[in-house]
């Protein structure tokens, strides 16, 4: 329950910095990417739920506050990951920049956000790739399969017509 509470937290922060997403936006984007998480490994979630602690804790390691992040107001969310992003410290980004990816994915797959940003679900359908599925056309099954199998007995039939010994 508590990552849920840091996702939406990340993800206010990253997408409703000005206010223009509303909350049921945010709650929804939350259950996306539970359920887009749910769907990986286990030493995949594992490893997303250590680096959303490291993300969680980041105030207090980046000695910008000593809170949590979820604690923290929007303005200081807002600065505290933008410091995510530049820091030095590459486990401190790379644990944030990974969650960043996912939500950002979940967060633009939404059809109502995709039109925001100026794509119509048309043109989205058009670039996605398909495997075509091949027609099965009603072809009878053949009474012989063509395939002759040789039977002893058969052998020593051609091999008496033909006149020669069969060992």
């Amino acid at each position: 329950m508590r990552d849920r509470v840091v996702v939406r937290a990340i993800a206010e922060a990253m997408f409703s910095e000005d206010g223009e997403v509303e909350a049921a936006r945010l709650d929804a984007h939350v259950e996306e990417v539970d359920a887009f998480i749910s769907a990986a490994s286990r030493p995949l979630r594992f490893g997303l739920r250590v680096a959303l602690f490291v993300v969680r804790l980041a105030p207090i390691l980046t000695f910008f506050r000593l809170a949590t992040i979820e604690k923290l107001p929007l303005a200081d969310r807002v600065a505290v990951l933008s410091r995510l992003e530049r820091t030095r410290a590459t486990n401190l980004s790379l644990a944030f920049i990974g969650w960043r990816t996912i939500m950002t994915l979940a967060f633009y797959e939404d059809p109502a956000e995709l039109r925001a940003i100026g794509y119509t679900t048309d043109e989205r359908k058009r670039h996605k790739r398909h495997l075509l599925v091949a027609t099965v056309a009603a072809v009878p099954a053949p009474l012989d399969s063509g395939v002759r199998l040789k039977d002893p007995d058969d052998e020593e039939i051609a091999a008496h017509d033909e006149g020669r010994e069969v060992a």
